[in-house]
């Protein structure tokens, strides 16, 4: 039982640090290049923002689910 849950965590640690690297990364890169694309900032801005939020909201419900993984 314990390395079925262990398991569990293991890929739920995988998946979220990937889709939440790839959204940070996709935040970061909406800093890139500014003085070329100013043109372009308004949805620079909104994509910041909405991969940020989603970022942090990822990272707040991977931490709740291991913590209830775990307690359980």
């Amino acid at each position: 039982m314990a390395s079925g849950v262990l398991a569990l965590v293991l890929i739920g640690v995988l998946f979220l640090g990937s889709v939440i690297g790839w959204h940070g990364r996709r935040a970061y890169g909406s800093h890139g290049d500014m003085k070329v694309n100013k043109s372009r900032v308004p949805t620079f801005r909104r994509n910041r923002n909405r991969a940020g939020l989603l970022t942090a909201a990822l990272v707040i419900i991977g931490l709740l689910l291991i913590k209830a993984l775990t307690l359980h």
